[in-house]
């Protein structure tokens, strides 16, 4: 974990600066982009988590929100480096009632005193939001600000780009100002789930993804109902292989979630596909009547599936 910067002698702390040498920048002691989620999520910026309705997608994000705040050192099986320990749920789907008992259903499975939550902070009411955050945050330092749902916390137009850019920018500056990271849940679009989970499959603007340093899409296991797909769509910062297949997490009878340490094909998560198992046979059957790997792949695509030379030859493989 990078720790926190010291100013250069002299120097006004970092979020007072309103202009940087480049003397300044190049003698922080940084030699990596610092996470609060190592490797995924950068401590400062804003990232999206977005799918379809009814999935766990706030479940998710809450129980991240808990793991910040009670101390946790990993979440899903990734370090946790929070340095204040705090975070904010904005909820705009619950009620304090609701999240009362929501969680006292979390305590059953982490059974910790009443005292391990008082870092966690919600709130159900947005009006006047911007304001209430900063006026917290100020005097209470956050890690997390967890923003669920945002098209119910976003005023504006979803297909209006420049109106996109303007509200997200508005959040990404408190981020950096107090040095937080923003989780907004976003919505996949309708009849999305029949594509492989891509950048592209959030609702409205181009400019909502393109604000964002870091997207996971969240999808629903084909066969398995308390099995969800996490797939990072875009990280720029990430390499190759954190893009090339989701991750595979599971609930529990209380709603929690853990990293079953498996991963999937993107491809495999559309709905309507035939059965991976059978997919794989197929490749297989038609390989036994001669046709090399490319031909295999240019039948399948025509058929609806999308599927790479690689992902045939690994299919082939396998069913041997």
């Amino acid at each position: 974990m990078n720790p926190p910067y010291t100013p250069l002698k002299g120097e006004a702390p970092l979020e007072e600066k309103s202009f940087y040498s480049g003397e300044y920048l190049i003698k922080r002691k940084i030699e990596s982009i610092p996470k609060l989620l190592d490797p995924l999520f950068p401590r400062v910026g804003s990232v999206a988590i977005a799918g379809s309705s009814d999935l766990g997608k706030s479940t998710l994000l809450r129980q991240l929100a808990l793991a910040v705040s009670v101390g946790d050192s990993s979440f899903l099986g990734w370090k946790l480096n929070p340095i204040h320990k705090s975070a904010m749920v904005v909820s705009t789907e619950d009620f304090a009632d609701l999240m009362t008992i929501t969680l006292k259903t979390f305590n059953k499975e982490k059974k910790l005193h009443t005292s391990k939550y008082e870092n966690i902070h919600f709130i159900f009411v947005i009006e006047n939001l911007l304001e209430k955050l900063e006026s917290f945050i100020k005097d209470n330092p956050i890690d997390l600000l967890v923003m669920d749902a945002f098209l119910d916390i976003f005023d504006g137009v979803m297909n209006d780009g420049g109106q996109v850019r303007r509200f997200i920018t508005k959040y990404d500056q408190l981020a950096a100002k107090h040095g937080f990271l923003v989780v907004f849940n976003h919505h996949a679009g309708k009849r999305t789930q029949q594509f492989a989970p891509s950048k592209d499959n959030l609702l409205g603007s181009q400019s909502f993804e393109a604000k964002m340093r870091l997207v996971i899409e969240v999808r629903p296991d084909l066969a398995i109902d308390n099995r969800l797909h996490l797939c990072i769509v875009k990280g720029n910062y990430l390499a190759p292989e954190y893009k090339l297949e989701s991750y595979i997490i599971e609930s529990n009878e209380h709603r929690y979630f853990s990293n079953t340490g498996e991963r999937g094909l993107f491809e495999d998560l559309r709905e309507g596909v035939v059965e991976k198992k059978d997919l794989k046979k197929l490749c297989f059957d038609l390989h036994a009547e001669g046709k090399s790997t490319r031909e295999i792949e240019l039948e399948l695509r025509r058929e609806g599936y999308k599927i790479s030379k690689s992902t045939v030859d690994r299919y082939i493989k396998e069913h041997k």
